[in-house]
């Protein structure tokens, strides 16, 4: 069953269930609508703040009922509840089971015009079998970050391609052994996913009524071979991400470069706040042939927002998630804000991203380069299981770290972990090649 298939029938489910509850509650006419927002970003209201001066007839109301990792099943209570928000922020790789248990509406008639005003890889991913269900918010192109002055001290040049990278290395490694280049975090799927991205990996694909999973693919494969290499031989740290551990070595220096996103100076400088202008920034390394030599780098992170299938005003819940993605002064205080990388092409001639962050004066080109990254990002979808096949990976790469081994395998048991998933679940679903 396609993905729009069994929302159709998630829609339906839910409007028999909820039936009696929507007749003992009738909406009653009204002056001012009321809706209510959930979204857990910081800063968040001083946004709103600006719909609610503008549109004085519909009063949106924040709420952070949900953190982003636990949209889907507070979501899907508040729908059983009979009480949903009626408008969501919802991380993309979550965007797809919110979908098939016809939580979110089809946004498919507003969006069509505003496609070609989007990013193609934004689009991408909250588009799915034709349908659009949410209106995405940013992208996150992949750079990495290094302290320009330690690898300067060491004479280590900066890496372009990823066999590059190892050497410097195993470089940092030889000339200080208190030192690496960087970490591989075990606990981090979403990062090694982007990284198998680079070389065409696609993790799930949606044709017509059927979904393919190829998580295990020869060329993820090749990625996870590639990083055993490096944390067998001692030549990357293997702390988790946004530990207190891994934010202690960004801080001493003992962690000499992070890949993260476009929206990772801030984060840097929280932790690191004397090594203003320290750091240097490029795009990832790439293959030095095939696919990975066309990619700049792959999809993490970023967010769209939804809107509620069980809202009593779907036109004015359309109307605010529309504009909080798309008007130009919402999109300027969420970039002055929280920093993102508009989805809105438009929006990225803001002044604010006309000039380096305040972190890295010296990266004059970051948005350009941005710009280029995202370009030059593959199309991907992610799949209505990420949460299991993620899952998964985070079992089964903490065992192979631990024992330097195995990394290739892990993804043989994710394969299998979000194939039989889907299978269970009644999906019509292949196997890759």
């Amino acid at each position: 069953m396609s993905l729009l298939k069994r929302a159709r029938a998630s829609h339906l489910l839910l409007a028999a269930s909820m039936a009696s509850v929507l007749m003992a509650a009738p909406v009653l006419s009204q002056d001012k609508v009321e809706l209510t927002y959930w979204n857990w970003a910081p800063h968040i209201d001083e946004v709103i703040a600006i719909w609610n001066e503008q549109n004085p007839d519909i009063h949106v109301t924040v709420s952070r009922a949900a953190a982003a990792g636990e949209i889907v099943q507070k979501l899907s209570a508040a729908h059983t509840a009979g009480n949903p928000p009626d408008v969501t922020n919802v991380t993309y790789g979550d965007l797809p089971a919110l979908i098939v248990n016809g939580l979110v509406t089809d946004l498919t008639p507003e969006m069509v015009p505003l496609q070609e005003k989007i990013t193609p890889v934004a689009w991408n991913l909250v588009t799915f079998d034709g349908t659009t269900w949410a209106t995405p918010q940013g992208t996150s192109p992949m750079f990495f970050f290094y302290r320009k002055d330690l690898l300067e001290e060491l004479g280590i040049a900066v890496p372009k391609t990823w066999e590059e990278f190892a050497e410097a290395a195993k470089a940092v490694r030889a000339a200080d052994d208190s030192k690496y280049l960087t970490q591989f975090s075990s606990g981090d799927p979403g990062t090694f996913a982007a990284l198998t991205h680079q070389v065409g990996a696609k993790w799930w694909t949606l044709e017509g009524d059927q979904w393919t999973v190829d998580i295990n693919s020869e060329a993820a494969k090749g990625v996870a071979n590639y990083w055993q290499e490096l944390v067998a031989s001692d030549s990357v740290a293997t702390m988790q991400a946004f530990s207190p551990e891994w934010g202690a070595a960004i801080a001493d220096g003992s962690l000499l470069g992070i890949i993260s996103a476009v929206w990772a100076p801030p984060l840097i400088q929280n932790l690191a706040p004397d090594t203003v202008g320290d750091w240097g920034v490029v795009p990832l390394p790439r293959w030095s042939e095939g696919v990975g030599a066309e990619y700049a780098g792959g999809v993490t992170g970023g967010s769209a927002t939804a809107v509620s299938s069980l809202t009593k005003h779907p036109e004015e819940a359309k109307k605010f998630a529309i504009w909080i993605t798309n008007n130009e002064e919402a999109l300027a205080a969420y970039v002055r804000l929280m920093n993102i990388w508009p989805a809105r092409l438009e929006a990225r001639n803001l002044p604010q991203l006309q000039q380096a962050p305040a972190f890295i004066p010296d990266a004059t080109n970051f948005y350009q380069m941005a710009a280029e990254i995202d370009a030059e990002t593959p199309a991907i979808s992610w799949g209505p299981n990420t949460s299991t096949a993620f899952d998964a990976y985070k079992n089964a790469m903490g065992e192979a770290v631990q024992n330097k081994a195995g990394f290739a395998d892990v993804l043989d048991v994710v394969q299998k972990a979000a194939f039989d998933d889907m299978k269970n679940q009644g999906y019509t679903v292949a196997e890759g090649n």
